[in-house]
């Protein structure tokens, strides 16, 4: 969740941290802070609480700098303030780290050294000194700074990335990491190290480190080894360039990738054209059972991926939340075939349940937007929806790349043609929504996002863009259940969004309407059909086939989510609390 931006080369190392942490931003921004080597060789520290930017008043970037190690925080151990802002220290080493060491505890209870802060991280830079002073006093020769890392790596729990600084070689960064993501890349003059590789502008090439890997960075070489300290040779990787699906300037990245729906969709529909693709979805039908997984908004388009196999391939799909799912005694074989959504490949949760697949022997198929990342590396079969780079925390073209994939996948699978009028009717939907007075919903203080079948998660993932940008009540519901419970919540200062798509439950939904308008809710109407006239609330929907306007109905409600943030003064991109890439369980 957090991110780690570091760089070795000339004289401007403050200058390209604090920029590399910018693009970071949207892994962390409860506080930052940069670790970096002085001209006379001293290690020294700034830190900052709040959004990076807030760093900047605190750099003199004036200063010279060969070498330097920055840090973007998403708050777990402690609250986001100085103590507990990253980078921390040992009387050796200062470091930075993404991820979770589960036996912190222990370990802090182990080490005896005073802690300054309440975090997992003060753990390691302590855990390291410990092993230095070891090594020192049992061995006359030259102290080995890979053997002090390995012993400290060989004893932590949990997942990290790990960038840290040695006051003994303030020429060089050194790297760990496991189950938390990290490259590094190389140009003739420079070396730099992140957590995204999209992160790092001036570089075509990068190493991606497998989990337990240490290496050490010099401005004109890399080395890397494996946990027992054997050099290894690693490949390179090209880096794509980023795919901005548009240049067109907006006020916010939310906003931004709304509008760019349309052209995602286009890069989707491509894809279907591909052997690959095509590949794919005839070898589906061949698994007896396949289950879906992912977390949050992911775990969303499982759903409605298993309400679209289900209907086309005739058989039972099941969908499983990510951080459940490694833990249920679920029965997985190896004619299994496991899917896993995430828009960054990197969900922590998702790569447990994934590994744990794969352990069972089930095969494994990844939909993500991020090639070369964690979950690409587990995959057996893999589709990339090759989107564009997602920077707004709550997602959305990402979540409607995601269900069109999976539309595509049971469409080939039974040689059904697939629908790209989709593509047209977004763009025209966009156009219309513009129109559409969000504000006069504004005195509401409880949400109720209501459907059935495929509406139904619709409705899942309307609620959580709400809350999770505007920090209001809203809750997702099938519209069967208002009545069996949550029906006593609804009063005159509830607005209930109901969304209906499907011809052959629609009166159904509208008995819904009636119990909630009887008991003084407002109502909004999400539909194609022309029914509703009488009510003073409907986004009119294009008439497209039914079993792919999912594609179209949440794109009302992603603007709704966020145009009550604005209206209640926040900052839909940076949500209180939240990260785009959590890559912590």
């Amino acid at each position: 969740m957090c991110g780690i931006y570091g760089y070795i080369g000339k004289e401007k190392a403050l200058f390209h941290v604090f920029d590399g942490l910018k693009r970071l931003e949207y892994r962390g921004y409860d506080s930052s802070g940069i670790a970096y080597v002085d001209k006379n060789g001293k290690i020294k520290i700034i830190k900052s609480i709040g959004e990076v930017e807030n760093l900047k008043n605190k750099i003199n970037f004036c200063e010279k700098s060969n070498l330097a190690i920055g840090h973007t925080r998403w708050a777990t151990h402690g609250k986001p303030d100085i103590k507990n802002c990253h980078p921390h220290f040992s009387e050796h080493f200062a470091l930075v780290h993404n991820g979770i060491i589960e036996n912190y505890k222990d370990l802090k209870s182990q080490l005896n050294y005073k802690f300054y802060s309440e975090t997992d991280t003060e753990v390691i830079a302590k855990l390291l000194e410990e092993n230095y002073k070891k090594l020192i006093n049992n061995s006359n020769k030259e102290i080995s700074i890979l053997n002090i890392i390995k012993n400290s790596l060989d004893k932590l729990k949990g997942s990290f990335a790990v960038a840290l600084i040695y006051k003994n070689n303030p020429q060089n960064i050194y790297v760990f990491k496991k189950n938390s993501p990290l490259v590094i890349a190389k140009n003739n003059q420079e070396s730099f190290i992140s957590s995204d590789i999209n992160a790092i502008n001036n570089c075509f090439e990068y190493y991606s480190l497998s989990d337990m890997d240490i290496a050490e960075i010099g401005e004109n070489y890399i080395k890397i080894y494996d946990e027992n300290l054997n050099l290894i040779n690693k490949k390179k990787i090209k880096k794509k360039a980023l795919n901005y699906l548009t240049s067109k300037k907006y006020s916010h990245n939310m906003l931004k990738e709304i509008n760019e729906i349309p052209i995602a969709l286009e890069h989707i529909y491509k894809e279907f054209q591909t052997k690959n693709f095509f590949n794919i979805s005839k070898k589906i039908k061949e698994y007896k059972n396949i289950t879906i997984v992912g977390c949050g908004t992911a775990y969303h388009a499982g759903l409605y991926g298993k309400y679209i196999l289900e209907k086309y391939l005739n058989k039972k799909i099941y969908s499983e939340l990510s951080s459940e799912f490694k833990y249920k005694n679920i029965i997985i074989n190896k004619n299994d075939l496991v899917i896993g959504i995430s828009q960054s490949g990197e969900t922590a949760d998702t790569i447990s349940a994934l590994e744990r697949a794969k352990s069972k022997g089930a095969s494994v198929l990844v939909i993500t937007n991020t090639p070369n990342s964690t979950m690409t590396r587990l995959a057996d079969y893999l589709i990339i929806c090759n989107t564009g780079p997602e920077f707004g925390v709550a997602a959305t073209k990402s979540y409607v790349s995601q269900i069109y994939t999976l539309y595509g996948l049971a469409c080939l699978s039974i040689n059904k043609k697939i629908n790209n009028s989709v593509i047209n009717s977004s763009k025209k939907l966009l156009k219309e929504i513009d129109k559409f007075e969000f504000c006069k919903f504004y005195n509401k203080e409880k949400f109720f996002f209501i459907g059935r079948l495929f509406d139904s998660v619709t409705a899942f993932e309307g609620a959580l863009k709400l809350k999770e940008i505007s920090y209001v009540h809203s809750e997702g519901y099938c519209a069967g259940e208002l009545k069996h419970g949550t029906l006593s919540l609804i009063d005159e200062k509830s607005l209930v969004i109901a969304i209906i798509t499907q011809d052959s439950i629609k009166e159904k939904t509208i008995n819904a309407i009636h119990e909630v308008k009887a008991r003084g809710a407002e109502v909004l109407v999400i539909t194609q059909f022309k029914d509703f006239k009488q009510l003073d609330n409907i986004i009119e929907l294009p008439l497209i086939e039914e079993d792919i306007l999912s594609v179209l109905s949440i794109i009302p409600l992603q603007l709704f989510a966020f145009n009550f943030s604005l209206m209640k003064g926040l900052n839909p991109d940076k949500p209180r609390n939240l990260a785009k890439s959590v890559t912590v369980e």
